[in-house]
């Protein structure tokens, strides 16, 4: 302040000063350069100075300076310090969000397997479970979970055929055994109905039973150890073996690492897995038979209790009666009110070998081979519930078969219906007879109404033959009859049998047993020409098959077969008297002509109807 006072600024001339736009010290400053340094410098300098005031320094432009440059040091060294914070806290940040989304990747990966855990679980669960009834997606259910289990890319299902398979078109008959898919997932469809003969592959190694070590490429569980004998207690019997696992699977890591290995494409990189998957099937007509017989068993057994009881509780009252309860009590209990111990139903089974393959081919990853087991128990859990299926299924059939209130009831019903087709076309087929010029003709009216009453009590009663489609098991005697019933009204044997066989098949058949059938007998004439027929068709042929099964036969079985057969044989005598009217009116045109007093050529054999057409070379 010393300094300001010894040298004072020199004054500038009062224009020059003016001029520059500069005001004079002790002049009031221009309201804009007052609000400019107020804003910029103000602030700082009133800081500085009131420093300055509290310091008092015997050099206060020295104490100012350095003020002013300490200052710029420190907001320098704290704008450096707020960009490294900002820098920091942005690499927090990225930091955060590379954990987060590392978190949120490894979450979705978790979530994901604990997805694809659940589908295997879930299936295996369902499988196991006692009430669950085996269903033909379950096969399905079964390679998605097994696919998902060991991430396979392909997953697909053979069954061993032992009869081999039909010719069917181009494709040649083959001798059995041999393997053909059924079964595969979507982007493996290209498997299904490939096959793979005896002599082909790996594959076989999983559906033979109880293999030997020459058997390669086999995967065998590693086996709990056996307890060492107890040397305190010698006379102790030694710990049983686990049994021997029948059908093991094959495993090949890497396929192309074993020549054997049967590609249906080109070679492709990768591992390959097939799980045996075998199982008794109860569909039989033996199993049938043995259900029926245990039910009928077990029937008598419970009418026998139930008389007993009658007997024993009117013996009782009795006694009750005459000499009080002590006579009551002196009453003896006939041996069948004892506690009985309860039979269990056991059907023979017959072996069906399937095999679940799994294959990795085209990415070159492996399989994991702690998966293996898993994957035996899935097959093994699907095999058991197809079984109990089975065996519910057999049983409940049998206990329809047996029950006589329900087979009564259904023939009173046929009868009520067939008393009301028998009115129904009486004037109609009086006023047809009265007009006929003869008996041939006569008789072919008389079948086309009973063809149309046999018509009418079927269409009326389909619910009752629609029952039927609950059995899982059809007698031949049934198998032949609807499958005849239905070449009489043209279905062929690619219509009737499974593809590549030349067996009737009922899982086939009940597809065919629908109201589709009814509409083509509907609308089909029986006296209608028939031509480009197969030889099972024919007339003389469906004859000849109705004679394997006869009307008791099929009665006893089910009132609802009766009037299939019923219907048969009305369609059959129908056309018959039909093709031999038609045969009688050729040859009377035959003999006439051979008579004519002048020359007449012969009637041309008809050739509209192959039926017609035998029967007149016969």
């Amino acid at each position: 302040s010393s300094r300001l006072a010894a040298t004072p600024p020199s004054p500038a001339p009062f224009n020059s000063a003016r001029s520059q736009g500069i005001q004079r010290p002790g002049a009031m400053a221009d309201p804009a350069i007052a609000k400019y340094l107020s804003d910029n410098i103000g602030g700082l300098l009133s800081k500085g100075l009131s420093e300055m005031a509290i310091a008092q320094p015997s050099d206060g432009v020295d104490f100012l300076a350095q003020w002013l440059k300490v200052h710029i040091e420190q907001e320098e060294a704290k704008g450096k310090r707020a960009e490294e914070e900002a820098e920091l806290l942005e690499a927090r940040k990225k930091t955060t969000a590379k954990l987060e989304e590392q978190a949120a990747k490894k979450a979705a990966r978790e979530k994901a397997a604990a997805e694809r855990e659940a589908v295997w679980q879930n299936a295996l669960a369902k499988f196991n479970t006692p009430d669950t009834t085996f269903e033909p997606g379950f096969w399905q259910e079964l390679l998605v979970a097994a696919s998902t289990l060991t991430s396979a890319k392909s997953a697909y299902l053979g069954l061993v055929e032992e009869e081999g398979l039909a010719e069917d078109g181009d494709l040649p008959a083959m001798e059995g055994p041999l393997i053909r898919y059924v079964e595969a997932l979507p982007g493996s469809e290209a498997m299904k109905g490939r096959v793979l003969r005896r002599d082909q592959g790996v594959t076989w190694g999983a559906v033979t039973e109880n293999p030997t070590e020459e058997v390669p490429f086999l995967y065998r569980p590693p086996q709990p150890e056996v307890a060492e004998p107890n040397p305190d207690d010698p006379d102790a019997a030694p710990e049983e073996p686990p049994p021997a696992i029948p059908y093991l699977p094959v495993a090949v890591p890497c396929v192309t690492d074993v020549p054997e290995v049967h590609y249906f494409e080109v070679t492709r990189l990768g591992a390959f897995l097939a799980v045996p998957l075998v199982y008794n099937s109860y569909y039989t007509e033996e199993a049938r038979q043995e259900a029926k017989k245990f039910e009928l068993e077990k029937k008598e057994t419970e009418e026998k209790r139930k008389e007993a009881q009658e007997q024993y509780d009117a013996a009782v009252q009795e006694a009750m009666d005459s000499g009080g309860q002590e006579a009551a009590d002196a009453i003896e209990k006939p041996p069948e009110l004892e506690p009985q111990e309860e039979k269990v139903m056991v059907l023979p089974g017959k072996v069906v070998r399937m095999v679940l393959c799994l294959d990795t081919l085209g990415t070159n990853e492996p399989i994991d081979a702690s998966k293996y087991e898993t994957a035996m128990e899935l097959s093994s859990a699907i095999g058991k519930c197809k079984e109990a299926t089975e065996v519910q299924l057999v049983d409940a059939q049998a206990r329809a078969e047996i029950d006589d209130a329900a087979r009564e009831k259904l023939k009173e019903e046929i009868a009520e219906v067939r008393g009301r087709a028998a009115e129904q076309f009486v004037q109609e087929q009086q006023e047809e007879e009265e007009d006929a010029t003869d008996d041939a003709r006569k008789d072919e009216i008389a079948k086309k109404y009973a063809y149309q009453r046999a018509f009418t009590v079927l269409k009326e009663l389909r619910e009752a033959v629609f029952e039927l489609k609950k059995w899982v098991v059809a007698p031949p005697e049934m198998l032949n009859l609807v499958a005849t019933l239905c070449r009489m009204y043209g279905y062929t044997s690619k219509d009737l049998f499974p593809p590549r066989k030349d067996k009737l098949d009922w899982q086939v058949l009940l597809e065919v047993l629908s109201q589709h059938l009814f509409e083509r007998i509907e609308e089909t004439d029986p006296t209608g020409p028939r031509t480009g027929l197969e030889p099972e068709q024919k007339l003389s042929a469906i004859k000849e098959k109705m004679t394997e099964f006869g009307t008791e036969k099929i009665q006893e079985l089910s009132p609802a077969l009766e009037l299939l057969l019923t219907m048969l044989e009305a369609a059959v005598a129908y056309r018959e008297s039909h093709l031999q009217l038609r045969k009688a009116e050729y040859e009377a045109e035959k003999a006439e002509a051979a008579n004519a007093e002048e020359p007449m050529d012969p009637p041309e054999p008809p050739e509209d109807d192959e039926d017609l057409v035998e029967i007149l070379v016969a």
